[in-house]
């Protein structure tokens, strides 16, 4: 996907280390061999050089002349410009997707827009990896001598699938305000809604909550507005398909698109909000 921005623009991937340094990951180009990786991957300060900037100030950067940059950190060879995306999730930044060319002002807001949206499809998933080997770590933490916490750990290995989930949280999204639709949903199998008390009409509110508030978070930020405004007009304001196309000046496959793709980044949002609360 980096590939198709440009030929000749030169990629590198940065991840926060467990010193908060962020650390280059991944890269096409000059950068990468292959059978070896990264070579001689840069560890960057959060403020340090332009990559650290955009980290340190959670918003992308888009420099079309770095020998006007006091701060430049040149990496294998000096390129003029660079565009630096921080990947954000529920405010914490993750890492940082670089890009570089020799050309100066080569990188432009079609190319930015494009990196961030990637950014924002990519930030779920990174935390999905940083999350999940937290959870397959925990150790059971209480004994079978007790009934109630017997059925604490029945409860527990109940979950629901993360494709139950998405089945879910989908169902629960198209028919919002369809509430017999709702009573076939396993409300009681998500963590994200333990402190119900398996209480069915708390459950739906809290859930409705969840939505909303998820689908505001989207709206907020400029990577995901569009997805964000497409879900709150299509299923909390009930507009119809083909006058929300008309409305975002877009033709019927591609509001699909589109919304498809809002759908999946509210579902890694949500799946993450879960397995945090297990």
């Amino acid at each position: 996907m980096w590939g198709r921005l440009s030929n000749g623009s030169f990629y590198h991937d940065y991840l926060n280390n467990t010193n908060n340094q962020l650390q280059q990951v991944a890269a096409a180009g000059a950068k990468f061999a292959p059978g070896t990786g990264v070579l001689s991957a840069l560890c960057l300060a959060h403020g340090e050089g332009v990559v650290g900037q955009a980290a340190l100030h959670a918003r992308s950067l888009c420099i079309t002349d770095t020998r006007l940059i006091p701060n430049y950190v040149c990496d294998d060879a000096s390129r003029s410009a660079e565009l630096s995306v921080p990947i954000v999730y529920q405010g914490e930044i993750i890492g940082v997707l670089d890009a570089e060319h020799a050309q100066a002002g080569f990188f432009g807001q079609a190319q930015q827009q494009f990196t961030e949206a990637f950014a924002a499809i990519l930030g779920p998933r990174l935390a999905n990896l940083i999350v999940r080997p937290r959870m397959t770590s925990r150790q059971p933490f209480f004994s079978a001598g007790s009934r109630g916490e017997q059925q604490h750990s029945i409860v527990a290995e109940n979950w629901l699938t993360q494709a139950e989930f998405n089945s879910t949280l989908l169902q629960a999204l198209k028919h919002f305000y369809t509430h017999r639709r709702w009573q076939s949903l396993p409300l009681q199998r998500l963590a994200l809604l333990q402190q119900t008390k398996a209480n069915t009409a708390l459950a739906q509110g809290a859930l409705k909550h969840q939505l909303v508030e998820a689908i505001a978070v989207m709206r907020q930020h400029t990577a995901t507005a569009l997805w964000g405004n497409i879900l709150h007009a299509r299923y909390i304001d009930k507009q119809d398909q083909l006058s929300l196309a008309d409305q975002q000046y877009m033709a019927f496959s591609t509001l699909r698109r589109h919304q498809q793709l809002a759908q999946q980044h509210l579902l890694q949002q949500l799946w993450q909000m879960e397995l945090l609360s297990r």
